[in-house]
């Protein structure tokens, strides 16, 4: 009998310590779409959340879900320098596109992106919270009227 409950509980043990793991995992869900659960800001976390739907439908063909980029034609978001250095002239990517060869993690890349001028600024807010947060590996909200700043500044 005793024997018996010691299988049950480490069995039951076991199972605890997989769905504390999992739940606390930044990984890819089955979906492809990365957890959010991480991030411990309520308001950061909504903006994510909506920036990450955003992400999927304006950006992800191109830089994938997983913000890698594809091979040396479109740059990457994880971790990418060229995009943590200046929040501002990333808004003003989403917002305008860009030409010109530019320089990520050391690499040249010469592909033009088109811009997305319908998107609000709420909207790039969102979009930015997310790849900052999730690709750039910190809790960082980008507000609307960040976002409108920065694209009158020019």
């Amino acid at each position: 009998m005793a024997k018996n409950n010691l299988k049950w509980s480490l069995g039951i043990s076991f199972v605890l310590i997989l769905t504390v793991i999992a739940c606390h995992s930044k990984k890819e869900n089955d979906d492809g779409l990365i957890s959010l659960n991480e991030i411990e800001d309520l308001k950061t976390r909504q903006y994510a959340i909506e920036g990450q739907l955003l992400y999927a439908n304006y950006c992800a063909n191109c830089h994938q879900k997983n913000g890698t980029g594809l091979g040396k034609l479109i740059p990457p978001l994880q971790n990418a320098d060229f995009m943590l250095a200046d929040t501002g002239r990333t808004i003003r990517l989403i917002k305008h596109g860009i030409k010109g060869e530019i320089t990520v993690n050391g690499v040249k890349y010469n592909q033009p992106m088109p811009g997305t001028p319908h998107l609000t600024n709420l909207e790039i807010a969102e979009i930015t919270t997310y790849v900052y947060t999730v690709f750039g590996n910190n809790e960082k909200r980008v507000e609307a009227r960040e976002v409108k700043k920065y694209l009158e500044d020019k």
